[in-house]
């Protein structure tokens, strides 16, 4: 007959164990918040940097507009044609715009 040899339950193997599998639960949700944040900011540089350039476009055109409005010429005609400033002894007329007529086509 063949004796059955019974291993004798060691409680401090099943504590470490069960502290292993503890510790190991508490990394992977911090690597998991921490893979979560990262994403989060690598969207928001995105958007950050989509909004640098969209700014820096318009201080481009600011910029034009700076160097338009030193130019005399220029300050002259904008201020003729869109504020209808006249010379003195000038008179101005404002005709509609093709496609804004009010008559009726008959």
């Amino acid at each position: 007959m063949a004796k059955i040899v019974k291993r004798k339950k060691h409680p401090f193997r099943s504590i470490i164990s069960i502290a292993i599998i503890f510790v190991s639960c508490v990394f992977i949700l911090l690597a998991a918040e921490e893979f979560v944040t990262t994403i989060r900011l690598k969207k928001e540089i995105s958007d950050k940097e989509t909004l640098i350039g969209t700014l820096k476009d318009e201080e481009k055109e600011l910029r034009k507009k700076k160097e338009n409005l030193e130019d005399p010429e220029y300050v002259k005609r904008y201020a003729r044609g869109e504020y209808l400033v006249s010379k003195p002894g000038e008179q101005i007329f404002k005709l509609p715009a093709k496609g804004n007529s009010n008559e009726v086509d008959k």
